[in-house]
C-alpha cells in the first residue's frame, strides 16, 4: 500500500471497506500478539511442571507494565499524529515522531534500571512458594533486561497504523511469531540448549526484537506517510499531547499489572494448581478477545483522522459499524466459550486437572464477551479524539476501580466461583458506564459542521 492509498483509506474509501482494510491487519496483529503470549505457555506446559506454568501467570504484572509503557507512548503519539495528519500539519508531525522515539529510549532505560534493582523484591510479593519464585524470577529477568524491544514494537506498530500503514506492522509481527515458534523448542528442550523457562523468554525477546527492527527501518526509509530522520527531540507541545491521551492509555493497559498481581494472589488462595489453571484460562480468553482488540485498534486511526478532518458523517458511520460487529462477534464467542470451555483449554494444556479448573474460570470470562467490544471501542474513541479526562476515567474504570476491589473480595467471600465471576461483572459494569460517558462525545460529533474540513482544522479540533 503506497502513501496515497494510505491517506485515501482514511479519507475517501467507503466506510465498511476502509474499516475492513484497517481492522483486518489489526486483528491479525492482535492474534499474533496473543500467540506470543500463548506460545511460551503451551511449550512450558509440555514440561509437565505446574510451578513453571504458574510462573508465567505470576510474570504477567511485570509484562503488563512493559506493554503499557509502549501502549501509552504509541497510543498517545498515534492519536496525535492521526489528528495532525487530518489537519495537514506536516511540521508538527515530524516533531512528534522525534519526541515519541526519544521518550521510548528514556522509558526503556528507566524500566531496565528499576527492574534490575527491585525484581527480586517484586517476585516475592506474588508467591511464597520457593520453586515458583525461582522460575518466575528467571522468566521475568530476561524479559525486562531487553524490554526495549517490546516497548519499541508496541510504539512503532501504533505510529504506523495511525497513518493508515496497517499491513507492514502485521507482516513484521507475523514474522516475529514464526521466529518465536521455531526458537522456543530449540532453546527450551533437551534436544537443543535445554534452557527450559529461560529459553522461552529468550525466544520471545529475539522475536520481538526482529519485529521492532523491521518497523524502525521502514520508518527511517520513509516507506510510510511518516519518517524518522534519526533525530532525538523533546518538544514540549508534543509531550503534552502525547501525555493527554497516552497517560490514560498507559493506565488502561498498566492497571492490569496491579490487577494481575491481585489476580495471582487471590488465585493463590486455592493452591499452585489453581494459579496455573487460572492463568491458562485467562490466556484462553485471549483466543476469543483478540478480534475485539483488533477491531478497537484498527478503528482508532480512522477515528483520529476523521475527527481531525471534522468529517461527522464518516466518523459516526464508523462508530456504529464497529460497535455492531464487535457485539455480534462477542455474542458468538460467548456461546462457544460458555458451552465448550474444556475443548478450548485442551488446545493449551493436556493436564486434565488444569483443564477442569480452567474451564470453570473460562465460563466466567465468557459471560462478559458480548459487551467487551462496547467498552473497548468507546474508550478507544476517547483516546483517538484526544479527550484526556474521559480517556483517563475510562482507563482506570474497568481494570482499576471495578476489578481490583472485586478480585480481592469475591474470591474470599465466595471461593472459586467468586473468582470466576469477577471479570464478567467488571465487563458489564464498565460497558454501561462508558456508554453513559459517550453521550457527551456523541453530542459533540453531532455539532460538527455538515461539510468536512478540507484544508486544516482549528487548534481546538486538533487538541480535542
Amino acid at each position: 500500500m503506497n502513501k496515497n492509498q494510505q491517506i485515501s483509506l482514511l479519507k475517501d474509501v467507503p466506510v465498511p471497506k476502509a474499516l475492513f482494510h484497517l481492522v483486518l491487519p489489526a486483528v491479525i496483529t492482535s492474534l499474533v500478539s496473543t500467540l506470543h503470549n500463548l506460545i511460551d505457555t503451551i511449550y512450558i506446559s509440555q514440561l509437565q511442571n505446574n510451578a513453571m506454568i504458574a510462573a508465567t501467570t505470576l510474570a504477567m504484572p511485570v509484562i503488563a507494565i512493559t506493554q503499557a509503557l509502549g501502549d501509552g507512548l504509541g497510543v498517545g503519539g498515534g492519536s496525535y499524529l492521526g489528528r495532525l495528519l487530518g489537519a495537514k500539519n506536516e511540521k508538527k508531525i515530524k516533531s512528534t515522531i522525534n519526541t515519541v522515539l526519544t521518550l521510548a529510549m528514556i522509558v526503556s532505560m528507566i524500566a531496565f534500571i528499576i527492574s534490575f534493582l527491585f525484581l527480586d523484591s517484586i517476585v516475592t510479593l506474588f508467591t511464597d512458594d520457593s520453586e515458583t519464585a525461582v522460575y518466575t524470577y528467571q522468566y521475568i529477568q530476561i524479559l525486562t533486561m531487553f524490554s526495549v524491544f517490546q516497548i519499541l514494537k508496541q510504539i512503532l506498530s501504533y505510529l504506523l497504523r495511525s497513518v493508515g500503514d496497517v499491513r507492514f506492522p502485521m507482516i513484521a509481527i507475523v514474522i516475529s511469531i514464526g521466529v518465536n515458534i521455531v526458537l522456543n523448542p530449540f532453546l527450551m528442550f533437551d534436544f537443543g540448549l535445554g534452557l527450559q523457562i529461560r529459553g522461552a523468554a529468550y525466544a520471545t525477546i529475539l522475536a520481538e526484537g526482529i519485529a521492532a527492527v523491521m518497523m524502525l527501518i521502514r520508518l527511517i526509509r520513509h516507506e510510510s506517510l511518516i519518517q524518522w530522520s534519526g533525530q532525538l527531540e523533546l518538544n514540549m507541545d508534543s509531550i503534552r499531547q502525547i501525555w493527554n491521551v497516552g497517560f490514560a492509555a498507559f493506565l488502561r493497559n498498566g492497571l492490569p499489572s496491579l490487577s494481575y498481581g491481585l489476580f495471582a494472589t487471590s488465585a493463590g488462595l486455592f493452591g499452585t494448581a489453581f494459579v496455573a489453571a487460572a492463568g491458562l484460562a485467562r490466556k484462553g480468553e485471549h483466543i476469543a478477545t483478540f478480534v475485539i482488540m483488533g477491531i478497537a485498534h484498527g478503528f482508532q486511526p480512522f477515528a483520529s483522522y476523521n475527527f481531525g478532518a471534522q468529517d461527522k458523517k464518516r466518523l459516526m458511520e464508523g462508530i456504529r459499524l464497529s460497535l455492531l460487529v464487535s457485539v455480534i462477534y462477542g455474542t458468538v464467542m460467548f456461546l462457544l466459550f460458555f458451552l465448550i470451555p474444556g475443548i478450548i483449554m485442551r488446545l493449551i494444556t493436556s493436564d486434565q486437572t488444569l483443564i477442569e479448573i480452567s474451564a470453570v474460570v473460562l465460563r466466567g470470562y465468557a459471560l462478559g464477551m458480548p459487551v467487551l467490544g462496547v467498552y473497548q471501542i468507546l474508550a478507544g474513541c476517547f483516546q483517538s479524539m484526544g479527550k484526556g479526562k474521559l480517556s483517563f476515567f475510562s482507563s482506570i474504570l474497568r481494570q482499576g476501580l471495578i476489578y481490583c476491589p472485586m478480585i480481592y473480595l469475591l474470591p474470599r467471600m465466595f471461593g472459586e466461583i467468586g473468582f470466576a465471576c469477577v471479570q464478567p461483572l467488571c465487563d458489564w459494569i464498565s460497558a454501561i458506564v462508558v456508554c453513559l460517558l459517550a453521550k457527551t462525545l456523541m453530542e459533540e460529533i453531532r455539532q460538527m459542521p455538515d461539510e468536512k474540513v478540507e484544508q486544516g482544522t482549528s487548534v481546538e479540533a486538533i487538541k480535542g
